[in-house]
Order: C-alpha cells, then structure tokens, then sequence
C-alpha cells in the first residue's frame, strides 16, 4: 500500500506534487481493483485515500490551487466513470444470468413431462 510521508528528514511537510503522485498512484490502484472485481480491495484502497487527503489537507490548505483541485476532480472523475462501468457490467451480467436461469427451469420442466 502507498503511504503518504508525514515529513522528510528536515520536518518539512510532503510537497503537493508528491501528494498529488501518490493520490494518482492510490487512484490507479482503485481502477485496478475495479476492473478485478476487488470491491474490498478498492474499498480499503479509497479509505487509505481519503485519510492520505485528510491528513495533508489539515496541514496544507491549497486554497485556490487549480492544479490540485483539478487533479482531484479528475481521479473523483475517474473513480466515478470505472463505477458506473462496473454497475453496467453487473447489471448485464444479472441479466445474462436470469436468462440462463429461465432456459434451465424450461429445460427442466420439459424433461418432467
């Protein structure tokens, strides 16, 4: 799991572009899961990240930073589209599956008579 750094050797807290890097890698590592069908690893992925923002945000505050709340808006974005993809899928699945089911119970109903 990536972890954000709290400070390096000097004290100095981590930089918005390492934050931002990480929060990239950690968002790319939720689409991964996605696409595995990993919900509980996405799950605790999306919670290490929202603590990795919390914590860097209650010690730097990028008040009116555009690349940052871009960059944040973009992996919310994606996030969102790679869910809205894996809710299509599961509904068609669901659908293929009740499909199946029908053509199995009428198998079985005509082999009864």
């Amino acid at each position: 799991m990536v972890r954000l750094r709290e400070a390096d050797v000097s004290g100095v807290p981590v930089s918005k572009n390492e934050f931002l890097d990480q929060f990239n890698k950690l968002n790319a590592h939720i689409e991964t899961a996605l696409e595995m069908h990993d919900f509980d690893r996405a799950r605790r992925i999306d919670m290490a990240r929202r603590q990795m923002l919390h914590e860097f945000t209650s010690k730097v505050m990028p008040d009116g930073d555009k690349v940052f709340f871009d960059t944040l808006e973009r992996c919310a974005a994606d996030n969102a589209r790679a869910i809205t993809h894996i809710t299509s899928e599961m509904g068609r699945i669901r659908r293929k599956a009740g499909r199946k089911m029908r053509q199995l119970n009428g198998y079985r109903a005509s082999r009864t008579q």
